[in-house]
């Protein structure tokens, strides 16, 4: 199976994830009770998870698009209307595509610096304390952080570019000069 064969059906089961498993609670209620139902509806939701995770891991040569399927589609659950009432559904899903793209970042990247998994949590549970948090003070507090984040990371990335040209053009010139 190609790359984006494998890209293609894990896009395709992400984004069934927001469908097949209200089919599986309405079969489950209509046919026997709620709660099986329910329990029909989260492993239906699992399991297309874990199948999409797994097909963007196999994937041999990731492109960016790749990378931040999960991240994307755990963002979108998000910021839907609640499948299940509270918000411990919605971190689950948005820290798990987090972890994925994290993982799939540093396939892709592995001179990524691993730090960057710690504000990519805090800004992932934001969801489950974000409502806890009374007015604009959990924003400026998420805005903070991935502000941050970028910055140094940032500031980082110029200043290794930065050096290792110099130390390019040094290499250069020393063999120029020997010749």
């Amino acid at each position: 199976m190609t790359d984006k064969t494998k890209t293609c059906l894990s896009v395709l089961f992400f984004a069934s994830m927001f469908i097949l498993p209200l089919v599986g609670l309405a079969i489950g209620w209509i046919g026997w009770d709620f709660r099986t139902g329910a329990i029909v509806a989260l492993i239906t939701f699992a399991v297309l998870f874990l199948l999409a995770g797994i097909l963007l891991a196999t994937v041999k040569e990731l492109s960016w698009i790749a990378v931040d399927l999960p991240f994307l589609f755990g963002f979108i659950y998000s910021i839907l209307p609640d499948f299940l009432p509270g918000p411990v559904d919605d971190t689950v899903v948005f820290v798990a595509g987090a972890l994925l793209t994290f993982a799939l970042w540093l396939r892709k990247q592995p001179e990524t610096p691993k730090w960057i998994v710690f504000p990519l949590l805090a800004s992932s549970l934001y969801t489950l304390v974000g409502s806890f948090i009374p007015g604009p003070v959990d924003e400026l507090l998420v805005t903070a952080i991935g502000t941050g984040t970028a910055i140094y990371g940032a500031s980082r990335q110029l200043r290794s570019g930065s050096e290792s040209q110099s130390r390019k053009d040094v290499i250069e010139g020393e063999f120029k000069g020997q010749e």
